[in-house]
């Protein structure tokens, strides 16, 4: 797939031509320094925009204009990568191509400017109601990670993992900041989105080129150029002087263990490929090396994994075993990780690791709209497209020399243990 610059006035607008779809996608993605304290708003934002505008002004008219230009699909999200987010507004509908009639997507543009440019707001501000809407949900929502073991342990990992990076990284819900939104606060965040971010529209499709740019211009001819802002889409995780070590307690049950690393490495294109090859063969399928060691042959724990988050350049482990067992696990997770530095990793379980990573990316190809969010996101952090032989040449010319010295500079920054008692485990 290539993505093909358009020159249209002041926009910066991308053709990403495909024939294999019956479908056409556009996305509009506005693109803004991130600001931790403003994660919920960001947040509140792609879900309010997307309940009704002021022409429908009610979901029950929303939803039935979308239903009239063929179930048009709607995804929105934020997303933030290094100190950048992105804010993603997405439609699908059926390509006029295959349609009796040709105004489809010329109607499915007029409801994405809708959307995105005339919301149900009064007066320049959003209604009190819909915000307090928003809260109570947000609220609901950190009610019911409190009371999930399994979230609220990993949202208080995470808290702890990045505890020194607060500035650069933003999780929703951010709960000490949830009071401090209001109609005020979401309607100021919205006018920044609409005239500070810089815009990015991709369509994605086949479709005429010269339809589309006449269709584009008179359409967008209301947006103005934007000065381009110093983004950067690296991440800069900045680690514990020791290893900080966390243990939480809760009345009953299973004990819960996240074990997040401080990686040393830059945060380069070869380095993700790598640590993305080391996360799958270390804990990301079941004849996994701590699968296999942890639950296979100790029995040590029903469920255990490593995740590895390229954007944010941060790598953990996560299982779940009894309280008599937590020192013994802690400590083969540690062997795990030391026997892979000496090398000890087969060259059956390296190229699996490698075929399943393969395979994922192949799966990406039967979806245009998982297809258009790769080269989106490829597209801001790379500068290229979402290219699947290359991508597939990429991994296959992973050695296991270079995965060996990369994790060399691996170590544990972050233990989190919630467990039935607050009793302090002692590394021997």
């Amino acid at each position: 797939m290539k993505i093909i610059k358009r020159d249209i006035k002041n926009l910066n607008l991308y053709y990403l031509p495909n024939k294999k779809f019956k479908t056409v996608e556009i996305a509009f993605v506005f693109v803004n320094k991130m600001d931790p304290v403003k994660i919920n708003e960001r947040n509140f934002l792609v879900d309010i925009l997307l309940e009704s505008t002021k022409k429908y002004n009610n979901p029950e008219k929303f939803n039935l204009v979308c239903d009239n230009l063929y179930g048009l699909d709607k995804i929105s999200n934020y997303h933030t990568i290094g100190d950048v987010g992105l804010t993603t507004f997405l439609f699908r509908t059926v390509n006029d191509k295959y349609l009796n009639q040709d105004d489809v997507f010329a109607k499915t543009l007029d409801l994405c400017l809708e959307v995105i440019y005339n919301p149900k707001i009064h007066r320049g501000y959003f209604s009190k109601k819909s915000v307090k809407e928003l809260k109570v949900q947000t609220e609901e929502l950190i009610m019911s990670i409190k009371q999930n073991k399994n979230s609220y342990s990993y949202y208080q990992f995470m808290n702890e993992y990045t505890k020194n990076n607060q500035a650069e990284f933003g999780f929703f819900p951010d709960i000490k900041n949830i009071d401090k939104i209001n109609h005020l606060t979401l309607s100021s965040t919205y006018k920044q989105m609409v005239t500070d971010d810089e815009l990015y529209v991709f369509i994605a499709g086949n479709f005429d080129f010269q339809v589309m740019d006449e269709l584009i211009a008179e359409k967008l001819s209301f947006v103005i150029e934007r000065p381009k802002l110093p983004l950067d889409f690296t991440s800069k995780f900045i680690p514990n002087q020791s290893v900080n070590e966390v243990i939480e307690k809760t009345s009953n049950g299973q004990t819960r263990i996240y074990i997040g690393y401080d990686l040393g490495f830059e945060h380069s294109l070869k380095n993700i490929r790598l640590m993305g090859l080391f996360d799958e063969l270390f804990g990301g399928f079941e004849k996994a090396k701590l699968f296999a060691s942890i639950r296979e042959n100790l029995n040590l724990s029903y469920y255990v994994y490593s995740k590895y988050n390229e954007d944010s350049n941060m790598f953990y482990v996560g299982l779940e075993t009894t309280k008599e067992k937590e020192a013994v696990a802690i400590k083969e997770v540690e062997k795990q990780l030391q026997a892979c530095k000496m090398g000890e990793i087969d060259d059956e379980l390296f190229n699996q690791a490698k075929n399943n990573i393969i395979n994922r990316l192949e799966r990406t190809m039967d979806s245009q709209t998982r297809l258009l969010l790769s080269n989106i996101i490829s597209f801001f952090k790379y500068e290229d497209v979402f290219n699947l032989e290359k991508r597939i040449a990429e991994i296959q010319e992973l050695t296991k020399a270079d995965l060996i010295d990369l994790i060399q500079k691996i170590n544990v920054d972050t233990i989190y243990i919630y467990t039935s008692e607050a009793k302090k485990w002692k590394k021997n």
